[in-house]
Formats: C-alpha cells, sequence, structure tokens
C-alpha cells in the first residue's frame, strides 16, 4: 500500500501544501547538511608490532612511529623488514620479520544520532479517569526528566472533536502536530502545557486515520533529517472504529506501521493501556519494527518505565559517520572505534561485519558497508557505553582497525 509523505514547509512543521510521494517511493529529500565530528584534526601515528612469521599482535594501536626489522626510518614506510595493514586488521610481512609501518589518525570524539520522537495518545472516552491520568502523568515525566535531554519530542491526540468534514478517520486531521517537534528539555513547557490542556472525551477511536497522519509527519520529518532517528510512540486503550472500510482491520493498520519502516525507517512503538487488545496492538508494533507491544494493562503506573525502556531501546548507541575535514574522502575501511572509561583506560572496539555477527560479544559496524552513514556498536559494547556517563567514544580514521 503506498502513502504519501507530508511536504516539508520548515525544519520542524509538516503543512498541508500536498503529498508529493509514497512512503514506498523515492521522496525529494529537503538537503540537509550531515551532522559533522566536531574535533581536531590529530596527527596521531599507530603501529603494530610485528610478531612470529611477519604476523601483528592484534591490540591497540600505539601512537608512534617505529622502525621496522629491515631498517625503515622513524616514522616512515617500512623498508624491506617493514609490515603493511591487511583488511583484517593483521599485518603482512613485505621482506623480512618484525617490521612496522606507521598509518596517520584524524578524528575524535563520536556524536551520536540525534532521536526525534512523535508522541500520539488516544484521547478518547474510555481514556477518562485512570487511564488518562496514568498515562498523561507518565509522558510529563518523561519530557521533564533531565535523562531525556537532547531528545526532540512533539505530540498529537485522537480522536479531533467534531471536525469541519465530519471525517474523524481523516489523516488529513492528524498530520499536524498539537505541538511541533523540538528538544527537551526547551520544548518540556508546551508539551506539559498541551498535555494539561486536554480532555479524554473523543467519541471514536479512528486508529487508522491518526496513525496514518501521524506517520506522514514523522517520515517527512525523517527526510528532512536524515541522520537522527525518528520513532513514533503510540499509546491506546482501546479497539479501532470509525474507520471506512477495511481501514478498522488490524491487518490494515498494521500495514501503516510497516509501510514508514520500509520507506526510511521509522519505527513504531506501541504502548497498550487497559483496555486495549494486546495482540492487535502487538502486531502493530511488530510490523513497525519493535517486535510487540509494552504492556501497562494490568498497572498503568508502569507507563513511566516503558517510556524510559523505549528511550533506552531507540538510544541504542548509534553515531554518525563525519564528513571529511578535508578535501580527501574518508578511508572507511580504515576506522577505529575507542571506548575510554570514566577512571580513564582506553580499550579498542572490535569491528564485526553486521548485528548479525555481534553474537553475545563485543563490537561495532556499518550501518551500509558500501554507503556507511553511522556506526552502530553491538548490545554487549553499548550496555558498556551507556553504563559509564563519564566514559567517551571516540572514532578514528586512518589505521586499519581489528576485525573480529
Amino acid at each position: 500500500m503506498f502513502f504519501r509523505a507530508s511536504r516539508i514547509t520548515s525544519t520542524t512543521q509538516v503543512g498541508h501544501l500536498g503529498r508529493s510521494v509514497a512512503f514506498g517511493g523515492r521522496s525529494p529529500k529537503t538537503l540537509c547538511a550531515l551532522a559533522a565530528l566536531c574535533v581536531s584534526s590529530l596527527g596521531l601515528a599507530c603501529s603494530a608490532s610485528g610478531g612470529h612469521d611477519g604476523q601483528a599482535s592484534n591490540g591497540v594501536e600505539e601512537t608512534s612511529g617505529a622502525t621496522g626489522g629491515g631498517g625503515s626510518a622513524p616514522g616512515s614506510a617500512a623498508g624491506t623488514g617493514g609490515d603493511m595493514f591487511d583488511f583484517d586488521g593483521g599485518m603482512m610481512g613485505a621482506g623480512g620479520g618484525g617490521g612496522e609501518e606507521a598509518c596517520a589518525q584524524t578524528g575524535g570524539k563520536a556524536e551520536p544520532v540525534e532521536l526525534d520522537l512523535v508522541i500520539l495518545l488516544d484521547r478518547s472516552g474510555s481514556m477518562y479517569g485512570q487511564n488518562w491520568n496514568g498515562a498523561t502523568a507518565a509522558i510529563k515525566q518523561f519530557v521533564e526528566d533531565p535523562a531525556s535531554a537532547g531528545i526532540n519530542v512533539g505530540i498529537l491526540y485522537f480522536p479531533v472533536d467534531t471536525p469541519p468534514d465530519g471525517l474523524v478517520c481523516n489523516y488529513h486531521h492528524y498530520d499536524d502536530l498539537s505541538v511541533q517537534i523540538g528538544a527537551l528539555p526547551g520544548n518540556a513547557p508546551a508539551l506539559v502545557q498541551s498535555i494539561n490542556s486536554e480532555s479524554p472525551n473523543g467519541g471514536s477511536t479512528p486508529m487508522y486515520g491518526a496513525l496514518e497522519g501521524a506517520l506522514f509527519n514523522a517520515t517527512a520529518y525523517k527526510d528532512a533529517h536524515p541522520n537522527h532517528k525518528v520513532i513514533l510512540v503510540f499509546a491506546s486503550d482501546g479497539d479501532p472504529n470509525s474507520c471506512p472500510g477495511n481501514q478498522n482491520d488490524i491487518p490494515s493498520i498494521a500495514g501503516l506501521a510497516k509501510a514508514a519502516l520500509d520507506y526510511n525507517g521509522v519505527e513504531t512503538y506501541v504502548v497498550a493501556i487497559n483496555g486495549a487488545s494486546v495482540l492487535n496492538l502487538d502486531q502493530i508494533a511488530a510490523a513497525g519494527g519493535t517486535t510487540k507491544s509494552y504492556d501497562v494493562t494490568a498497572n498503568v503506573a508502569q507507563f513511566a518505565q516503558k517510556m524510559t525502556e523505549i528511550r533506552s531501546k531507540a538510544l541504542a548507541c548509534e553515531y554518525i559517520v563525519p564528513e571529511p575535514t578535508g578535501n580527501e574522502p574518508l578511508e572507511l575501511d580504515k576506522a577505529t572505534v575507542k571506548h575510554t572509561n570514566g577512571a580513564g583506560v582506553e580499550k579498542e572496539i572490535l569491528q564485526v561485519k553486521s548485528a548479525a555477527d555481534c553474537g553475545i560479544g563485543p563490537g561495532w559496524y556499518y550501518d551500509d558497508p558500501k554507503k556507511p552513514q553511522k556506526i552502530l556498536l553491538c548490545a554487549a559494547s553499548c550496555q558498556i557505553v551507556q553504563a559509564d556517563p563519564d566514559g567517551k567514544l571516540d572514532i578514528f580514521f586512518g589505521c586499519k582497525p581489528d576485525i573480529h
């Protein structure tokens, strides 16, 4: 099924100027400068010590030049006994044993991918009371939490009351946000004020139209900010109704989430509130790339914890591949990722080919080996980095990495 993404009228707002392309097609994306690492070029020299039979001992490269066993000058290209890096992170002898070759590195602190979050909240009459109070308290807690600082958040509610065309399922009523996406904590007061001004007195649950409009907004925002991660958080306590034809069928609604995911990677997270069919909402979450819904049907007070879990999962250690600082392109096959913990101990993280090669061990990989835009950490490395707020992650280019 095709959808046309909303045209962007600014970097923070989606207007009604038209629907130009389908989720499944190619979009004339708003040009956006790739976020780059703010670093100074570091004239580092790294070397790998030659072992027996011309093999290198894998490890963190030293930052000084050294002479090869065959007699190259310090910091110069290898002589007869010098070595050169291969793509597997080892070294290949060029003649004798034990030589070394220096390489120049540039780079610095890794810049994480920005997270943009659109909240779609059910305000139908069945949400009245504990469901509404618990859900809104959790969202306000989330946007005011210091741990959410730097996340960009906007919000939208459904259903609309008495739309002018009388069609509560018309997606046009849901593709402009009640509060536009903005960075926390600066956007928190507007979000809290908006939530406080809403009431759960809607007369229907037009899930299809609301989700379609919200995903138009989210995918268009992603088009305008290609280096960001954009997600939708959809929270409801009911089953769909009030839409025409098969638009009240869960497979049709789940198809919207899948189309957005396939189009430009917008994920749909779902929170199931008391009264909802968890199995139905699980289908929407799975289609949107998030496996299953976050179930708070037994206790809406768990909503706040689920928002924290969504934040942790969505901020899963993704970092921007920087633009080159000079005229030369980055040597993407010569990237080294290093984590320095809060105690100042530096350790190189080994490269793996893809997420499938992570297993339970540490590692990092490119999102796209041919045209990488992001560096992603394997789960084990991500947990270490996230658990160490005083640590830092650095990305360097110019020396072959250790390949796991």
